[in-house]
């Protein structure tokens, strides 16, 4: 029996359709396609039945039973496998050690007004002009985590398909609806009656005396100019208190805070988490 070879080769079609994928959000835009790196990233985005177009493999997953398990069922599902070298995925690898696979998948599409659920007051994020890649990849998970009803992302945020976005995320960018917003989005969210709420370094109310039990949507801003006045101006300020002598948080650090406060005060109201309707 004839022994497989794997793919050597980094001109490869395929491998240069990753490597563009990694390095241009313009081509990942065009293509509706990103790219997954390691074994979690890649199941979890199975699992969340999203589309996987190709997906490139060493010898390193191969050689791992949870590794055999997931090439067989994408290969069940007519996955396009593509063979390589470990020295291929290294080239194509954002991190030290490679786990064995990469894997091209859809982007989830979300319509700009996505149907929330109904019966329940709507705890939204919105991430205004946020440029740091892993900052908007921990809001996802956090807000994902929280039980969020979606992720709104003005124009001028970062793509939250960037390898290292995706990465940070976790899988959450699969499952937690994320949207872009028109430049009309605080009328739309104060035409359904919700209550906008920005995070600002000093001057805010207290975020742990916020009614956070109404349907809110929580801004966080750019992370050198924070968010425009006439954002703040609409809105009901928080802030976070902190002893004199310490720096103001990461914006990821200070979104998670006041996502999980407000979880918490809507669980102690009796409002539980309620998933929205995912369309893919």
């Amino acid at each position: 029996m004839a022994v497989i070879q794997p793919l050597d080769s980094l001109d490869n079609k395929s491998v240069r359709t990753v490597r563009h994928l990694l390095t241009s959000r313009t081509f990942r835009e065009k293509q509706k396609q990103a790219v997954l790196e390691g074994f979690h990233m890649v199941l979890d985005a199975v699992d969340a039945g999203a589309l996987i177009h190709l997906v490139l493999y060493s010898q390193r997953i191969a050689q791992q039973g949870p590794g055999r398990s997931l090439l067989a069922r994408l290969q069940a599902g007519r996955t396009r496998l593509v063979y390589v070298t470990d020295r291929v995925l290294s080239e194509l690898s954002a991190v030290e050690t490679h786990q064995g696979i990469l894997a091209v998948v859809g982007m989830p599409k979300w319509p700009a007004l996505f149907p929330l659920p109904q019966g329940t007051p709507w705890l939204l994020g919105i991430a205004h002009e946020i440029q740091d890649p892993g900052n908007l990849g921990t809001l996802i998970r956090s807000f994902h985590a929280a039980g969020a009803h979606m992720m709104g992302l003005t124009k001028g945020t970062v793509d939250p398909f960037n390898p290292k976005a995706l990465r940070a995320s976790a899988g959450s960018v699969f499952k937690l609806p994320v949207v872009a917003l028109e430049d009309s989005w605080l009328e739309d969210l104060a035409t359904r009656g919700v209550q906008v709420i920005t995070a600002v370094a000093e001057g805010g109310e207290d975020y742990t005396r916020m009614d956070w039990t109404r349907s809110v949507a929580l801004v966080l801003g750019n992370e050198g100019a924070g968010l425009p006045d006439a954002v703040v101006q609409q809105s009901h300020a928080v802030t976070i208190p902190m002893v004199d002598s310490a720096e103001s948080l990461n914006v990821a650090v200070a979104g998670s805070v006041l996502v999980f406060q407000a979880a918490a005060a809507r669980r102690h109201a009796g409002l539980l988490p309620v998933p929205p309707v995912m369309i893919q």
